[in-house]
């Protein structure tokens, strides 16, 4: 099955595998961007405080078993296969789509290894995604930017009512935007302690600042690598689970294809899994701090993208920013063909050229660039995939 919005069949499967509160603690993560992050951040400061700890994010770079990871480590594949063979069983004639059956065997897996917290990324929206048939301790929303409208609707208010699905009545909410659309506002007031970003916690400058029983807590953190407002809220919700942790680790932080530096054959690589106009917003940022230190250098950006993004919004982002596009596209059945998307990029006025697969048009980029140029690849998970499959090929030759 492909996409089939809906938790009725899932629900029926989850609640006989007995999977719906996989851990002690059960930590559920929504948002447009940042998700990522702030689960990456929740996963460290949970195995801080010496807690046991199950990660499930989506989707995956290299391969599936990044998605389910116990202790920092992906779990191995035959405990995935078991997993799944623990599903087919339980479901009877009950029809899955595979990222039901992903999110199942992450909460099988979570279940059979008696964790202290469970910490759950919401791969869609939230009030349908299939993650949402577990039972949270508390939720986390994440910025909420346009994105997937033709399932989760034309504006942030529709979007952020989707996303705020996934607070409980009674729980604990942490809000992580820090202008958060009224539907998640009004959405978050059902919640126990509703923590919002900007009032109980946040981020300025170089200042780190957070709410426990009622006090200001704050700490000066130093250039981040991730978001600020995923790991703002990470801080807070640890604190709200009173973890006795601190932001010290915070601030070195990395996580794959999140404007990842990778630096070959003497050139500098920018990776970012960037695919909607806010999260290329911030790449914007990251792109004009490099060109302020060097002015007169090119920046070639290899871009591959999904048919169902705003990519003249994201084009229009960039003109003036990048020197010049080298495009293609990914073999998914979503993917924007190449040459609709250099059509988009020459509309905008934009330098570009197609190439036939992601390595050709990184090849490319590489061959055509400076030693002090910056290449620039983004635009979807499996972009950043094939990148850096290009870069392991070529680090073998």
């Amino acid at each position: 099955m492909g996409w089939d919005l809906g938790l009725d069949r899932v629900n029926r499967v989850a609640t006989a595998l007995n999977v719906k509160h996989p851990a002690g603690t059960v930590i559920l993560v929504a948002g447009t961007n940042g998700k990522g992050s702030c689960c990456e951040a929740l996963n460290t400061l949970s195995m801080e405080a010496g807690l046991k700890t199950g990660l499930t994010t989506s989707p995956h770079i290299h391969q599936f078993s990044e998605r389910i990871c116990i202790g920092g480590r992906p779990v191995e594949d035959e405990e995935i296969v078991a997993a799944f063979d623990h599903i087919e069983k339980a479901r009877g004639e009950t029809t899955l789509t595979y990222f039901e059956f992903a999110s199942l065997a992450a909460l099988v897996i979570f279940e059979s290894n008696a964790l202290d917290v469970a910490i759950l990324e919401v791969g869609l929206g939230g009030r349908l995604d299939a993650m949402n048939v577990v039972d949270p301790d508390i939720s986390v929303v994440l910025p909420i930017a346009l994105d997937h409208q033709e399932y989760l609707g034309d504006s942030r208010e529709q979007i952020g009512a989707e996303k705020a699905g996934i607070l409980r009545p009674g729980q604990p909410a942490v809000v992580g935007d820090p202008d958060p659309p009224q539907s998640l506002v009004q959405a978050a007031k059902s919640a126990s302690l509703a923590a919002h970003y900007g009032k109980e916690f946040g981020w300025e400058g170089h200042r780190l600042w957070w709410s426990r029983d009622g006090q200001i807590l704050e700490a000066t953190v130093e250039s981040p690598k991730l978001p600020p407002t995923s790991l703002a809220a990470a801080m807070q919700t640890a604190a709200i689970l009173s973890w006795p942790v601190t932001p010290a680790k915070l601030p070195s932080l990395e996580l794959l294809g999140r404007q990842s530096i990778v630096r070959i054959g003497g050139k500098t690589v920018l990776i970012d899994v960037a695919h909607n106009p806010h999260a290329v917003g911030r790449l914007k940022e990251k792109i004009s701090e490099w060109r302020a230190s060097n002015p007169s250098a090119d920046v070639l950006a290899v871009l591959g993208i999904y048919r169902d993004k705003a990519v003249d919004d994201i084009a229009s982002l960039l003109a003036g920013v990048v020197t010049k596009f080298y495009c293609s596209e990914v073999a998914e059945t979503r993917a924007l063909s190449k040459d609709r998307l250099l059509d988009a990029l020459h509309k905008k006025r934009l330098e570009a050229e197609a190439l036939n697969t992601i390595g050709a048009a990184l090849e490319e980029a590489m061959v055509r660039s400076e030693q002090n140029d910056l290449i620039v690849v983004f635009g979807s998970f499996p972009v950043v995939g094939e990148a850096l499959n290009y870069f392991h090929n070529l680090s073998l030759e």
